[in-house]
């Protein structure tokens, strides 16, 4: 149900309640005591009193015209022109119109109530004697719209820290002024102990859950230490809730070290616990968000991988290659058109594989692209990748998409161009460069308008799979583009 249906419910509820209660105790006052003191003012002008015209049916439009206003100008007004259109000027216009008419409403009642002393409707206007009521609605009005977004700003689900901590001592507030109240009506003693220690006992809660447990979890710190820091600072900051307590209740100053004591036998398991079930939670989180991020990029990266424009270069490359030339070339072109497909369909699908297999298929990919634009001579292709002689593992895939977009971008058969990959491993860690010139696609070619998901899928994989173990700089001009990687394998 929307919240606009549900404050129309409530607001008719309450509004049927008040009036009925306003009838019944009004109607009954009039048949129980005399009428003298309503129609003496009356009688002195030489009118007539009519206890239903004059007071009663006044009184109820009164109340009927609040009803009304809170209905157009939160449900319908402030809700459609401010809150969904935006239509501020609108709303504005719309608000004012509304106000002049309840004006005259209000106006019209006081009129009825007092036509003893005034008999033209617009002396009320200039004696203000309707400004209180339309100020009350306009104050309401205000405040409950902002209090209604304020609450739904915190409502919302975010994670940053300082929403958490607002929404809870929203929730708590709540719950704290909903049982003092009812406290209050049984004995007033108990609702202020109860306001006071609760106040106490949520505060400790957020000191324990957002910042001292926190950083006893960072440092690595024991039980004991955290207790350690944990008791004195809940004594010295139950320091003044206890003594608002104990002192205008003129209880013995030993309740003081019981009430705290027993307090914080409670609390400190309790927070305790509540903070490593959120921890727990949050883990949770945060693994099932890493795995559907590793899943969706390799799935969206594998997909990209099988490039068609790709392969119907390299077939019709090798056809050309084995009309001019009858076996050798042809043969190898294959042979690493097969490698690469084996190594996608396989291997790719593993966590981690030997850098070893991931260079092979750089060097595949290398070879079969310069044997496209080998009979281009303004094409310049050169690679130095080192021979990595331990048993040193990576992610599949990690560092194909940076040649494949030098390759991509960075060719054109007709004007000068060149491509410089280099690859080498020092003290543990792999960098990677790819240095390359861009030309811009011609209109017919079909890779014109794709922006390569698996560059930006190959960014979000190195973010999951290698935190604070990566490195990864891109510097581009008009006419060239330069890559440096470094992992910490």
């Amino acid at each position: 149900m929307k919240l606009k249906r549900i404050e129309a419910i409530v607001a008719t509820a309450i509004y049927v309640v008040i009036t009925m209660t306003i009838y019944g105790q009004q109607t009954k006052n009039w048949e129980n005591q005399s009428a003298h003191f309503l129609a003496k003012p009356f009688a002195e002008q030489g009118m007539s009193f009519s206890f239903y015209l004059n007071h009663l049916w006044p009184l109820m439009l009164f109340i009927g015209l609040f009803y009304m206003a809170f209905l157009v100008l939160n449900n319908w007004i402030v809700s459609r022109y401010f809150v969904e259109e935006k239509q501020y000027e609108k709303g504005l216009i719309l608000s004012l119109a509304a106000l002049f008419v309840f004006w005259f409403g209000f106006a019209y009642c006081e009129w009825l109530r007092h036509t003893y002393e005034h008999h033209a409707i617009w002396s009320y206007f200039n004696e203000g004697m309707v400004l209180g009521p339309m100020l009350s609605i306009m104050a309401f009005i205000i405040c409950y719209s902002l209090l209604k977004s304020g609450i739904r700003y915190l409502l919302k689900p975010k994670g940053n820290l300082t929403s958490r901590v607002a929404r809870e001592s929203l929730i708590a507030s709540v719950i704290i002024l909903a049982v003092f109240t009812l406290l209050m009506t049984i004995k007033p003693l108990v609702a202020i102990f109860w306001l006071t220690m609760s106040i106490y006992c949520f505060l400790m809660y957020c000191i324990d859950v957002y910042k001292l447990l926190p950083h006893c979890t960072r440092m690595k710190y024991p039980l004991k230490t955290y207790l350690w820091i944990r008791i004195p600072l809940s004594f010295v900051i139950f320091i003044p809730f206890g003594l608002f307590f104990v002192l205008p209740a003129s209880i013995r100053f030993t309740s003081f070290f019981v009430i705290w004591l027993c307090l914080n036998i409670l609390l400190i398991p309790l927070v305790r616990y509540i903070y490593k079930q959120q921890m727990g939670h949050i883990a949770k989180l945060l693994n099932l968000e890493t795995a559907l991020g590793e899943s969706s990029a390799n799935l969206a990266f594998l997909r990209s991988q099988i490039n068609p424009h790709f392969l119907f270069n390299i077939l019709n490359t090798l056809y050309g290659t084995a009309l001019v030339e009858e076996a050798e070339m042809t043969a190898s072109g294959i042979q690493k058109l097969g490698d690469m497909m084996r190594f996608m369909l396989h291997e790719n699908m593993q966590d981690r594989i030997l850098l070893v297999r991931e260079m092979e298929y750089l060097h595949h990919y290398i070879d079969l692209q310069k044997l496209r634009t080998a009979l281009s001579g303004n094409v310049t292709v050169e690679h130095q990748l080192q021979e990595v002689e331990n048993d040193y593992k990576i992610a599949p895939m990690l560092l194909i998409p940076f040649v494949e977009n030098a390759f991509k971008h960075g060719i054109s058969l007709n004007e000068r161009s060149w491509i410089r990959i280099n690859l080498y491993i020092n003290d543990g860690k792999l960098f990677f460069d790819v240095y390359n010139s861009i030309h811009a696609k011609p209109m017919d070619d079909p890779e014109r308008n794709q922006r390569g998901i698996g560059l930006e899928n190959v960014k979000q994989r190195l973010i999951h799979l290698y935190p604070d173990k990566h490195e990864l700089s891109i510097r581009q001009t008009n006419d060239e583009y330069f890559m440096h990687l470094t992992i910490t394998l």
